[in-house]
């Protein structure tokens, strides 16, 4: 009889931690969907990616990164890190989008920003660093009232395939950090905060 005790006691022993490691795994799937799932009415930063690229292709592509939305606030300065394969893919540099800044030295009021990247140092690293910066404080800055459903491309990202690219390669690039930085710091949209919410990029290789 003391025997059977002795494994009942054990038995007993082991359900609080069972217990404890099955609501530690619905935590995780909980966190999990939330990152994948960008949280509704917050401006969303995205990699856009088209379905499927040749193995075989030779051309240079581009990538649009486009934003759904911006704050009531002047946003002059933005930057963003983005994190690639460079050992697949080659970063070739960063075109402007057609999202307008600003400008009180243009006739029309506004401007393409004038975008500032590294390209060898992407390269060498695997991490595109991108940055805006408006010198003026807020004449030259991003605004809600310059952007529009149909005019939402921040920028793009121009690339190319690498010879070691094989069919079945699926390539990430995945944002790090994102920023639309406001005068007022409570105003700023930033992947840090919650406040800009980023959807990463896959480009999946075919044949």
């Amino acid at each position: 009889m003391a025997g059977k005790f002795e494994a009942s006691r054990k038995k007993k022993k082991k359900w609080p931690w069972i217990l404890g490691l099955c609501i530690l795994l619905v935590v995780l799937v909980l966190l999990l969907t939330q990152c994948n799932h960008p949280k509704p009415g917050i401006p969303t930063l995205i990699v856009q990616t088209p379905q499927k690229l040749s193995a075989s292709a030779t051309s240079e592509f581009t990538l649009d990164v486009t934003i759904s939305d911006l704050g009531d606030a002047r946003y002059p300065a933005m930057s963003m890190c983005v994190a690639f394969d460079s050992s697949r893919l080659e970063f070739l540099g960063v075109e402007e989008g057609n999202i307008f800044i600003l400008s009180d030295e243009n006739t029309t009021g506004q401007q393409l920003p004038d975008w500032s990247c590294n390209v060898k140092n992407s390269n060498d690293t695997g991490i595109i660093n991108i940055m805006y910066l408006d010198m003026t404080g807020g004449k030259n800055a991003f605004t809600k009232e310059l952007l529009a459903d149909d005019n939402n491309v921040v920028l793009r990202l121009r690339f190319r395939l690498r010879g070691s690219v094989r069919p079945g390669d699926i390539l990430d690039l995945i944002v790090e950090d994102a920023v639309f930085a406001a005068s007022d710091e409570t105003q700023s949209l930033a992947m840090t905060t919650g406040t800009l919410n980023t959807k990463n990029g896959r480009l999946v290789i075919g044949e």
